[in-house]
């Protein structure tokens, strides 16, 4: 494993499952040599949180506005 279509996949299968050491051993070999997928991560990132304000969350903790 190692090829940015499999370390893409894992970067967006982390939101909504638990990855094993394996798995995320992977991501950390690659991520530091490949520019692509460190801006693939940056950018799932955004929508993550665009999608929770977007909700009406006050942050992406799950901390939903009016909770305080």
């Amino acid at each position: 494993m190692g090829k940015c279509k499999d370390i893409t996949r894992l970067l967006s299968d982390a939101l909504d499952r638990s990855l094993s050491t394996g798995e995320w051993l992977a991501i950390r070999l690659h991520l530091p040599t490949c520019s692509g997928c460190r801006n693939y991560r940056k950018q799932i990132r955004l929508l993550r949180v665009a999608a929770h304000v977007a909700n009406g969350a006050a942050n992406v903790d799950g901390a939903v506005s009016g909770d305080e």
